[in-house]
C-alpha cells in the first residue's frame, strides 16, 4: 500500500477525490433530502452531452469552449428542473428527471457515433480520467469549489429552507423558482467540472452515496454532513488503493468501494441499533 501511495498518479487521483468528495457530499445531502436522487445523474449526463458536442465540433482541445458548452447544457437542465418543481402535480418530478437522463444519454451515443474516436470519448464521459487529469485543472476546480462552498455557506438558510420545507419557504415569501435556479446553477458548476475528472458514474456515486451514509447514521444535519465527508474520503481512498493493487480503472473501483462501504455501514448500524433495542427492553 505504501508503494501505491508514493505513485504520482495515485497522489493526483487521491487529491481529486478529496476535492470532489467535499462539496459533493454536501450537495448530495440536499438532493437526498429533496428525494430527487437522479437529478445529479441527469445533470451530469447533460454535461457529458455538452462535452460530446464539443468533440464533434472540433473543440476537444479548447478547454474553455468545451467547458462552456458542457456548462450551458447543464444550465438548460437546471432551468428545466427548477421550473418543473411545484408544477409537476400529476407526474413525479423524478419521472421527468429520468426522461432527461435517458434522452441526454441517447444523444451522447448518437453524437459520438460520428466521431472516429467515439468509443474512447464515450468511455471517458462514463469513467473520467482520474489517473491522467492535469494537476493544474484540479487546482482550478478546488478554487471554484471553494467559491461555491462560500456561496452556500452564506446562503445556507434559504437553501436549507427550500430543501427541507419548500411549502413553508414559499409561505414565508421565498421565491422558490429563483432559489431553486440558483441552487441548481451552482450544482451545475460542480457537476460540469467533476464529469471531466471523474465521469458521470462516479459523480453520481460521490453525490449520493456519502449523503445516504450520513443520513443513515443520524437525522441531525451537521453530524450527517460530517459522516458523509469522512465516508466519501475514506471510501475514495480504499477504492483507489484497490484500483492500483488489482490494476483496475480508478473511477469504477471508487464507485464499487463506496457501495461496499455503504452496505457495511448499514449492517453495522443494524447490529448496533438492534443491540440498543434489546438492552432497552432488558
Amino acid at each position: 500500500m505504501i508503494e501505491a501511495i508514493s505513485l504520482p498518479f495515485f497522489q493526483i487521483a487521491a487529491i481529486s477525490v478529496l476535492v470532489l468528495a467535499g462539496i459533493h457530499a454536501y450537495l448530495g445531502f440536499h438532493i437526498v433530502r429533496r428525494g430527487v436522487l437522479f437529478v445529479d445523474l441527469a445533470l451530469a449526463q447533460m454535461a457529458a452531452l455538452g462535452v460530446a458536442l464539443g468533440i464533434v465540433l472540433g473543440l476537444e482541445h479548447n478547454e474553455t469552449a468545451s467547458y462552456l458548452l458542457a456548462l450551458g447544457m447543464t444550465f438548460i437542465g437546471a432551468a428545466v428542473f427548477s421550473w418543473l418543481r411545484g408544477r409537476a402535480r400529476n407526474v413525479p418530478l423524478e419521472a421527468f428527471i429520468g426522461v432527461v437522463f435517458a434522452t441526454a444519454q441517447a444523444l451522447v451515443f448518437l453524437v459520438l457515433e460520428k466521431s472516429p474516436a467515439g468509443p474512447e470519448h464515450l468511455k471517458e464521459t462514463l469513467v473520467g480520467t482520474l489517473y491522467t487529469v492535469d494537476p493544474h485543472h484540479i487546482a482550478w476546480v478546488a478554487v471554484l469549489y471553494t467559491a461555491i462552498g462560500l456561496v452556500h455557506f452564506f446562503l445556507r438558510k434559504p437553501f436549507f429552507e427550500i430543501t427541507t420545507d419548500p411549502q413553508g419557504a414559499r409561505a414565508r415569501g421565498r421565491r422558490l423558482f429563483l432559489w431553486d435556479l440558483l441552487f441548481y446553477a451552482t450544482f451545475g458548476f460542480v457537476v460540469t467540472s467533476a464529469v471531466q475528472i471523474a465521469g458521470v458514474l462516479l459523480v453520481f456515486g460521490l453525490l449520493v452515496i456519502p449523503a445516504i451514509a450520513g443520513v443513515m447514521a443520524t437525522s441531525r444535519t451537521v453530524p450527517a454532513l460530517v459522516v458523509g465527508w469522512i465516508f466519501g474520503i475514506a471510501a475514495g481512498f480504499v477504492g483507489l488503493i484497490g484500483s492500483v493493487q488489482l490494476d483496475l480503472p480508478a473511477a469504477p473501483s471508487v464507485l464499487v468501494s463506496l457501495t461496499a462501504m455503504l452496505l457495511l455501514q448499514g449492517l453495522l448500524l443494524s447490529v448496533v441499533r438492534r443491540g440498543r433495542s434489546q438492552a432497552a427492553r432488558a
